[in-house]
């Protein structure tokens, strides 16, 4: 999956020059926990959270009347990696871990087009791991030989069962890896029956 598959387009955004005190207002109002900042030019300036821009105001002293109003740029704008929309999604998640942030910037030919956030990541694990389609879910060891997926989805298939996600996670050892399968088509026993003498160990399994 890519980041265009689940990004969330066309975001609510604020300019430096914009308010705090309606930045705040418009992430209560949308439950939003971030908001991109953008220059006059569409231009990402960076990222700015709901709790900074609150803590702005929790200890920012009256503009005075000349000014009339506190900025957005002097709160703590955070700059962020701009992803593209053809960014694999694992990369972007990478990002998020690495910024320690749950919203990134998404950019096309400089300009934003979109935000990608933590909530968009789960929505796309959930597709990843079929989560919202009723099935049942495997979870095995496997060795490291090569061709061993292919041994086990063979195996599935002539019990007719319908692979709906396979991912694979590491293992316990070095010459292991560990391997998650959702499955419908077949009853908990065949699928059992069909896998168990391909894996090391079946470590657990479950309809949902």
């Amino acid at each position: 999956m890519f980041v265009r598959d689940c990004m969330t387009l066309k975001p609510v955004t604020l300019r430096p020059d914009s308010d705090p005190l309606a930045g705040v207002a418009i992430c209560k109002g949308g439950g939003f926990r971030h908001l991109p900042v953008v220059d006059t030019e569409g231009r990402v300036v960076g990222v700015v959270s709901r709790a900074d821009l609150e803590l702005f105001l929790s200890k920012a002293n009256s503009p005075g009347v000349m000014k009339r109003q506190h900025r957005v740029d002097q709160v703590n704008i955070r700059e962020m990696p701009p992803v593209q929309p053809d960014c694999p999604l694992e990369v972007a998640a990478n990002l998020m871990v690495e910024h320690k942030t749950s919203c990134l910037p998404v950019v096309k030919d400089g300009h934003l087009v979109g935000v990608v956030t933590e909530t968009d990541l789960f929505k796309a694990l959930l597709e990843v791991f079929s989560g919202q389609r009723k099935g049942i879910r495997l979870t095995a060891l496997t060795s490291n030989l090569k061709g061993t997926l292919g041994v086990i989805s063979t195996a599935i298939a002539e019990v007719r069962g319908d692979i709906l996600s396979i991912n694979v996670f590491k293992g316990t050892a070095p010459d292991n890896r560990g391997l998650t399968l959702k499955v419908a088509g077949v009853s908990r026993e065949e699928l059992i029956k069909a896998v168990e003498p391909m894996v090391l160990e079946i470590l657990d399994v479950r309809v949902i």
